[in-house]
């Protein structure tokens, strides 16, 4: 995958932060980007006990911040978008522009309205749930299933849909 541009929203950042298991992601991916909206709402917009990991991670350099034109959010596009937070159309919207461009990128998103709109615009997509799968594919975790309880018992939202799924290619039972 060292082609693609891995972008992440703010939830799954702060999801895997508040479960410790953050180092996933350059475990998974070389570079992981996100944009100055979600850099905003996750460091600066709010009081997010699960900033820090995300700041330390910036500070390390494998999580990159993007700055976007504000023409960015001026796209044929943008009906697709309604209803989503700056963050997610941030992402959504360079994810967009670099596969326009030809490049391989590859979105890390949870929302469900998130989700559905980078699918509707043919990005690929992976959520927190995935990313811990992927992980446990990999050998890089024991297990899968603890952190998707760790992730419920914090008040992170995992429908049992996307957990049976993430069990199952974790190739875990559900």
């Amino acid at each position: 995958m060292s082609n693609t541009v891995v972008i992440a929203d703010a939830s799954p950042l702060i999801a895997l932060a508040r479960i410790n298991h953050l180092h996933l992601l350059p475990q998974l991916f070389s570079e992981v980007f996100m944009t100055e909206t979600v850099r905003q709402e996750v460091v600066s917009g709010g009081n997010f006990a699960d900033s820090k990991p995300v700041e330390q991670a910036i500070k390390a350099g494998w999580l990159q911040v993007k700055k976007l034109p504000e023409s960015q959010y001026k796209t044929a596009n943008q009906l697709l978008l309604d209803g989503l937070d700056p963050g997610e159309k941030s992402s959504i919207l360079w994810a967009l522009e670099l596969q326009d461009n030809g490049q391989l990128t590859r979105l890390i998103i949870d929302d469900a309205k998130g989700r559905a709109a980078a699918r509707r615009l043919s990005l690929e997509l992976i959520g927190s749930a995935g990313i811990i799968a992927t992980a446990k594919r990999l050998d890089l975790i024991p297990h899968a299933r603890p952190l998707l309880e760790q992730l419920r018992a914090s008040g992170y939202y995992l429908s049992q849909t996307v957990v049976d799924a993430a069990l199952k290619i974790a190739g875990e039972k559900s």
